[in-house]
């Protein structure tokens, strides 16, 4: 099976430990988390990840940025978005602008799973590949 490439991003410890007990579900992924803006824009420029998890904002960087450097890449790369409550309006926007979809933290962080489980099912990027 060859593993598809998820790029998780964020800096705060507690959506880390959530979001990494989430994505323990998903074996189809083979994950590389940063919460360095350079190396994230290094690994972004050298990699063509399928899926992107980040958060709005990170010391020195846009998770916009990232959004748009992973698209670049791949067309096809899924962007979730984490977001504060009082950065709906902007996720919102970044999702017209081709980011897939933004979960609200701390509550919405359950709905990357579900998120995950439809992306995986829609673009064929299930553990059974």
């Amino acid at each position: 099976m060859d593993r598809k490439q998820l790029l998780f991003i964020e800096e705060e410890g507690y959506v880390i430990d959530r979001v990494t007990e989430i994505l323990a579900a998903f074996p189809q992924f083979e994950i590389t988390r940063a919460d360095d803006a350079e190396k994230i824009r290094t690994l972004l420029e050298e990699k063509a990840f399928d899926i992107v998890i980040t958060d709005i904002y990170l010391r020195g960087a846009s998770g916009l940025e990232f959004s748009f450097k992973a698209r670049e890449k791949n067309k096809d790369a899924c962007v979730i978005l984490i977001t504060g409550l009082d950065n709906a309006d902007m996720a919102a926007r970044a999702v017209k602008e081709g980011a897939f979809d933004f979960v609200i933290k701390p509550p919405g962080l359950e709905r990357i799973g579900s998120i995950l489980k439809m992306v995986s099912l829609v673009r064929g990027l299930s553990a059974q590949d």
